[in-house]
Order: C-alpha cells, then structure tokens, then sequence
C-alpha cells in the first residue's frame, strides 16, 4: 500500500463494518456509511490533490514562485513548502485512483448491484453526517457552523458525487 492508508486492509475493513451496520440497521445505513461517508471521503481526497496541484503548477509558472512560506501566528513561525505538499500530492493522486477501483470491486463483491443502484439514485446526503444525522439535526448543525453548507460545497459535493457514480458505471 502506499500514503494514503497505513492499514493495508482499510478497505476490506470498512466494507466488512458496512456488513455490520446493514445487519443491525438496514442496507440504506450500510450504504451511507461506506458509500456516502467512505467512498466519498476518497474521492474527496483526489478532487483536492488534483486541485492541489493545478494550484501549485500555475504558482510556478509565476517569476517569483518561492515554494517556501514562512507564516508567524501567535509568536510561532509555521513553514510550508509547496513542493513538498505538490510531490506528496502528485503521489497521492494515482494511489487514490487504484484505491477507488478496488474499493468498488469489493463493495461490489458484498452489495448487490440493483441495493447500489438505489443508493445512488435516492441522492443521498455525503459525508460522515449523511447517513447518521436526521434532517432536522444536519439543519441544526448548519445552522450552527458545525457543517458547512454553501452554493461552493454543493457545487463540490455534486462533483464529487458525480465521480462516485462513474466509478461504480452510473453515468
């Protein structure tokens, strides 16, 4: 395994967990789990190194691209060093794509096709708080900061969803 994981088995673990919550609490909380909050979290993951990256090429192609920066908060100084966080990302972006592919071979392997067809199609709510918040509880936490919820996170997330599907062949 490469970056991403430190437990080789993550993915098999989550899926095996997924069998779990379907067993005690129904196949649309199995599904949220791994699907909205797991899956989702690793395709998050790649939209960001992607973005990362575009970022930090057109910051070279600037005459005055230095790839260290020094941040002072609080008395502290804070360093980042964009070619650093760039090669650590350029890494990642394979890794997550290879990940992807086996991650939906082993959903796949313990779901039926027709129960992730309708997941998909029930346009669930993403993230670690869409399969266990009620509505009323999300609205609370948006309402409080808590989640952020804006036209630029939908816009993301609807991205994102929309690579999920084609990972899993529902586009």
């Amino acid at each position: 395994m490469g970056k991403i994981f430190i437990n080789d088995n993550q993915l098999k673990e989550w899926v095996e967990a997924a069998e779990g919550i379907q067993e005690r609490f129904g196949i649309e909380k199995a599904l949220g789990y791994l699907i909205g909050e797991k899956f989702y979290n690793l395709v998050s993951l790649l939209h960001d190194a992607r973005k990362t990256v575009r970022e930090i090429d057109e910051k070279r192609k600037q005459p005055d691209y230095t790839p260290v920066r020094v941040t002072k908060y609080k008395d502290k100084e804070f360093i980042t060093n964009f070619d650093d966080i760039y090669e650590r990302d350029k890494e990642r972006i394979p890794e997550a794509e290879k990940l992807l592919t086996e991650f939906v071979a082993l959903i796949r392997g313990a779901f039926e096709p027709h129960e992730i067809r309708k997941y998909f199609q029930s346009h669930p709510r993403l993230g670690v708080h869409g399969h266990i918040s009620t509505e009323e509880e999300h609205a609370f936490l948006v309402s409080h900061g808590a989640v952020e919820h804006s036209i630029d996170t939908e816009l993301e997330d609807a991205m994102i969803f929309g690579d999920m599907k084609k990972y899993f062949g529902m586009v």
